[in-house]
């Protein structure tokens, strides 16, 4: 059997502004391990200043320093 390809979907800015903040509360959930889907959208945070501010203020409050932030984000 072949697999179906997905289609791609395009992450409107105000969608990754609601991801961003329902999903700011739960990165410090797991102390200082975030989960791949955090990672994954605070890199994907990065087309839209609002979300990846609340997003990086999330992280800040979970003990990250800013240069870790960005680190992560792959803006340095």
């Amino acid at each position: 059997m072949r697999r179906r390809r997905q289609l791609p979907i395009r992450v409107t800015p105000e969608f990754a502004r609601s991801r961003a903040r329902r999903d700011a509360s739960g990165i410090g959930r797991c102390g200082w391990r975030p989960s791949n889907a955090d990672l994954a959208n605070l890199r994907a945070s990065t087309r839209d200043a609002r979300a990846y501010l609340t997003l990086a203020r999330a992280w800040r409050s979970a003990g990250f320093s800013l240069t870790a932030i960005k680190r992560i984000a792959g803006r340095i």
